[in-house]
């Protein structure tokens, strides 16, 4: 973790009314963000840590859909929003030599949300915090219930390139893609390779045995 505060970002939100200015700004650690075309983006995840007053203010401007600026390295200052109806959490971290903790907050966009098994499968979009390909097909095929083995990740990830059917988004602190496609597309592929045997169905019965994800989600390991 040496070194570890040079890849927190920023969260500025600035409020003006006819006679006072709420000016508020907290570090952030992740963020997923989809730039849109009229210019103001969609924050699909923010984590920011600050003080009583300073979280409490972003936590009542996230509920009340408005406007924010994210900044960090690599990451221009771009407006966003959250959008309609996000989740958020708020916890506390205790740090070593402060009186006080860190106040904590997490806050998710509706679609992130609804991309968890048993949420919307009826959407064609699936937003992801990693692009390691293990990943990807894990959680694809744990939305959408799919029969899949980790061995064709590769396989997985090349289809989707080839389709165009996964497109990075901005990032700190993760990788994050949108894959495209339904449940119903995505078995029609797996079939299909089966059948031209670019992939293999494992012919001794067992559990499905998923590397852990741990390493990929952690700050260290993201490719800068």
């Amino acid at each position: 973790m040496k070194n570890a505060h040079l890849r927190f970002g920023t969260l500025r939100y600035t409020r003006r009314t006819h006679d006072t200015t709420l000016d508020v700004r907290v570090r952030m650690d992740r963020l997923i963000l989809e730039p849109r075309q009229d210019g103001c983006a969609v924050a699909h995840l923010i984590s920011v840590v600050g003080n009583d007053a300073d979280i409490g203010g972003i936590w009542a401007a996230i509920l009340d859909g408005r406007a924010f600026d994210v900044s960090g390295p690599g990451i221009v200052e771009t407006n966003a929003t959250l959008g309609d109806k996000p989740q958020c959490w708020r916890g506390s971290i205790s740090v070593p030599g402060r009186k006080r903790p860190l106040r904590h907050l997490v806050a998710i966009s509706l679609e992130l949300e609804l991309t968890a098994p048993g949420g919307d499968n009826n959407s064609r979009r699936t937003i992801l915090f990693e692009d390691d390909p293990t990943f990807v097909l894990y959680r694809i095929a744990q939305r959408y219930g799919l029969p899949v083995v980790p061995e064709w990740a590769e396989w997985f990830m090349q289809e989707l390139q080839k389709r165009k059917a996964i497109t990075p988004l901005t990032g700190l602190g993760c990788s994050p893609v949108i894959v495209k496609g339904t449940g119903n597309g995505f078995l029609q592929w797996v079939g299909k390779a089966v059948k031209r045997a670019a992939i293999h169905v494992p012919e001794a019965k067992s559990e499905i045995s998923w590397p852990p994800f741990e390493m990929i989600l952690k700050p260290e390991s993201i490719r800068g």
